[in-house]
Parts: structure tokens; sequence; C-alpha cells
């Protein structure tokens, strides 16, 4: 008799995420939680008979799908995947899905936010409030003027679907909004979005704000770099809220501290906690936040929900929703 569920979600027992999606998983699925830090024999054995498995950022090893045979569906509840070997666990016959539809307002959001916190200096407004020296933080720093969104001309390197709702939000501070990519959208969705393709070089000579949407991989790894950024305008600002790697760090607090642009708003860095000896960390005209982005509780809710759903298609032998895209 096995012990396993054709169902696993991967996650610490104590998790928040998994203590939800004990709230959110539905009854009538043959599903339980399997934590890496169980013992390895028991894990092996719960697995056994998986036909999905949802994963929060826990990599499942290739020598452990080895091992599973009846398994159709690695199901992460991100929208990143680039700690996964996409085609080789593709050759074994599982298919990988991601979140990103789950995760895109969210993230949308936090670029946003970002935005603004870095163009109208919102965390030296703060900081002055608190210490009693007022208006003086935010209006003589390095970059001593406060901007607004509105107007401006945004370009957004990614236009999946988190680029996409940084788009769509766009509208209602009437920017300018640019995009690149590797894959061609219908003119109809450039129109609804009111978005213009350009080149990388065209997006970075005319943007007053860049910002990144695209997973990692091998091709956008230091894809923002020294040419990049030198590219940019002086009085441009980069936001980054997908992967630390997809910029170059010394690059960018070259950049920054050169006055090559004008500053960053950064939800991720290419060494995660940001180790607190970065020069990132001193800079005033830089905003940091904990890759925090993708973590407000609907998109939680709606990942898990989605999670379940894809599972069951898989068990079900149906077709299988948001397969991640690997461009190279």
């Amino acid at each position: 008799m096995s012990m396993g569920h054709s169902v696993i979600y991967y996650g610490e027992h104590d998790g928040a995420r998994t203590i939800r999606a004990l709230e959110l998983g539905p009854d009538d699925l043959d599903w339980g939680v399997v934590s890496p830090d169980d013992p390895e024999d028991d894990r092996t054995a719960a697995l056994s008979d998986a036909v999905a498995i949802i994963t929060n950022g826990l990599s499942i090893t290739i020598q452990q799908l080895v091992k599973m045979p009846k398994m159709k569906l690695l199901q992460v509840m991100s929208a990143g995947f680039d700690r996964l070997d996409v085609p080789t666990i593709r050759d074994m016959g599982i298919e990988v899905c991601n979140n990103s539809p789950a995760i895109a307002t969210s993230v949308a959001e936090h670029a946003i936010s970002m935005m603004m916190l870095v163009q109208k200096r919102l965390p030296q407004g703060i900081d002055g409030v608190r210490a009693g020296t007022w208006q003086i933080p935010a209006k003589s720093g390095q970059f001593g003027k406060v901007y607004e969104l509105s107007g401006s001309t945004v370009g957004i390197v990614g236009l999946g679907n988190i680029g996409t709702r940084v788009a769509r939000m766009l509208q209602g501070f009437q920017t300018t909004t640019l995009y690149t990519d590797v894959l061609k959208f219908p003119s109809e969705l450039e129109r609804e979005l009111q978005v213009t393709r350009v080149s990388m070089d065209e997006l970075l000579d005319r943007s007053d704000i860049v910002t990144a949407h695209v997973p990692l991989s091998s091709s956008t790894t230091g894809l923002m770099g020294r040419r990049e950024f030198a590219a940019m305008k002086p009085q441009a600002i980069f936001i980054n809220t997908c992967r630390g790697p997809v910029h170059d760090e010394p690059a960018l607090i070259e950049a920054l501290n050169s006055g090559e642009i004008l500053g960053a708003g950064l939800d991720v860095t290419e060494i995660e906690p940001t180790p607190l000896d970065s020069p990132l960390l001193d800079m005033d005209n830089v905003v940091l936040t904990p890759h925090l982005a993708g973590s407000s509780q609907q998109r939680v809710d709606r990942a898990l929900v989605f999670s379940f759903e894809n599972a069951r298609r898989a068990l079900n032998g149906e077709t299988l929703q948001n397969l991640v895209q690997v461009l190279d």
C-alpha cells in the first residue's frame, strides 16, 4: 500500500502559504503536503505517486523527479522558473507551468509604487517628518527635485503578463508607453494598451523610466548592463521587480554613482537578502524593497486556486494552462 498522494503541495509545513493551501485546497482531490525538511525516505515515499506537484519556490531536483513515474505537472507558485531545468523536465514528459497571470497585478502595482517612491522621494519625506528635519531630506538629496510620473515616457522591457498589467495601469497616468520584447504582439493589443513597440536602443534613449519585466534566463542575465545604463537619459530611473541578475549590479551602482542615471527602485538584487554591505543601501537615489512585489494576499490566493485547478487538469488528462515559455 503506497502512502503517497496524487497531488503534492511542496513547502514547509508551518509556512504561511502552506497553511493557506490547507484552507483553500479542494476536498475532493487526493492531495497532501510534503516538506523538504521531511526525512528523505518519508519524502520519497510520499512523492512516489505524485501526478502533480505545486511548489512555492522550493526546487524539486531532477534526481527526485526520476523516481516519480506518474508525474505530469510541475506547477510553480511564482512567475519565475529560473531555478528549474525546464527542457530536461519536459524531456521526461513532465510539463512546467507558472503563475504569471495570478501574480501580475501585485507585481505591476509594486513596480508603479517604486516609480513613485523614487520620483516623489517618499522614503526621504517620511524620514524627514520622523527626524524633525521636515522637507530637507526629500528636497536636498543627491538629485534634489521631486518629479511626477504623469506625462512621462515609460519603457517596459518585456510585455508579458506583468508588463501588460503595468501598461494598463499607466494609462491613468497618461504616460507615453514604449515596449521592447522578443515576442511579437498583435497590433490590436498594442492599441488597447496604448503602447508602441521600439528597439531596446530607442527605448533606452527615450524613456524617463525603464522598468524590467522579463523572466531570468541565460539571455536576460545582465540584460541591463553598462551599455544600457549609459544609453539611458541622465534624468531617467531604472525599476526592477523581476529578478536581480537581470541587471548587472556593479554596472548599475557605477551608473548611479556617476550620475549616468538619476535613480533606481529595486525589489530584487543579485544576492538576496540584499547584503548589508551593498553600496545600494547607502545611496540616496535608490529605493530597495525585500522581494515583496508578488506577496499580496490576493495574489497568493489566486495562485493557489489556479495551481489546484491545473493539478486537476493534469489528473484528468486535460490541457494545462500557463505553460512556461523558454526562449533560449
